[in-house]
């Protein structure tokens, strides 16, 4: 069973997380930067969708992200963004980022893919 972490500041991200503990993942909800440190400390993930909210804040968060935890593969989900935003966003190396409204399947997929990269670095 992969371990998979959803940050959403948001929202109870319950679409989300019901559809990948369908899958047979083990799911763990932060709405929060404390328990998203958390439950990084506690045990590493097998994967992180992030869902981007404010994203100044965001790339600072997913920056420290990156230098906490080098190889973690990340799934980032947003809304329409700009090409600098994009580009920003990509200097981070997500596995994938996928623009709101997401089908249930391309995320299915991307977890997959995520899932797949971990176990390779």
């Amino acid at each position: 069973m992969s371990r998979i972490l959803i940050y959403e500041a948001r929202s109870a991200c319950d679409d989300l997380s019901l559809l990948l503990a369908g899958r047979g993942h083990e799911v763990v909800v932060c709405v929060t930067t404390e328990e998203l440190f958390d439950h990084l400390a506690e045990r590493r993930p097998d994967a992180l969708v992030f869902v981007l909210s404010g994203l100044a804040f965001d790339i600072d968060l997913l920056s420290v992200l990156r230098r906490v935890a080098p190889n973690l593969p990340i799934i980032l989900l947003g809304g329409p963004t700009g090409l600098e935003a994009r580009r920003r966003v990509q200097d981070l190396k997500p596995t994938y980022y996928g623009v709101f409204p997401l089908d249930p399947a391309e995320l299915s997929d991307a977890v997959n893919g995520a899932l797949s990269h971990g176990h390779r670095s």
